[in-house]
């Protein structure tokens, strides 16, 4: 994994640093997402409940595809999958995409946003917005670098407890909630 992030870094040092301005029409994206959680788990032992902290490393692929309006603007649709290895979690996401491409001189930073659904774990809102920057690789392919924020909603099954006494704990089932997980996110794709 850290020779292939070295290999993309170095690539990305090769090209050339000024890229061209997206053309009217159709224009597509392939990204490699990668996203990072501090996750809070909880869980029962002989005495006491105990919660603690642990980071969740989340990994997948995503691709979206629409209309280049002018050198500006972009709207398109897509969808993705990233998963987490070690929790067997996956985030889904459909979505309706905006970017916003500009350019000062040399300079070709992106504005991105993405609102859709997570398909996974219930269906729950995903909303991401990112910044990066575009580096030219050919007449009409660029290579993307992004980081930003996700928010991927989920439906679980929700339980509350009380303690009866100081030596028993009772749990009952409340229904099922909608719940909101932040993930820094950092995609790595090119457009075509």
């Amino acid at each position: 994994m850290k020779k292939f992030i070295f290999l993309i870094c170095i690539a990305l040092l090769v090209l050339p640093a000024e890229a061209r301005q997206p053309q009217r029409g159709y224009r597509g994206f392939v990204e490699w997402s990668n996203s990072l959680r501090n996750e809070r788990f909880g869980g029962f032992t002989e005495n006491s409940i105990v919660i603690y902290r642990e980071n969740t490393f989340y990994t997948g692929l995503t691709t979206s595809h629409g209309y280049q309006i002018n050198q500006m603007f972009f709207i398109g649709a897509g969808l993705g999958m990233e998963r987490c290895a070690t929790l067997e979690n996956w985030v889904v996401p459909v979505f309706i995409q905006g970017r916003i491409d500009l350019k000062f001189g040399k300079f070709t930073p992106f504005g991105d946003i993405r609102v859709g659904a997570n398909l996974a774990e219930g269906v729950g809102a995903y909303f991401s917005p990112t910044i990066g920057y575009r580096f030219n690789w050919g007449r009409k392919t660029g290579i993307n670098i992004g980081a930003g924020l996700s928010l991927a909603g989920y439906t679980a099954e929700h339980f509350e407890g009380t303690f009866d006494s100081p030596d028993s704990y009772e749990l009952y089932y409340v229904g099922r909630r909608h719940h909101v997980r932040p993930y820094f996110s950092f995609r790595v794709g090119i457009d075509f």
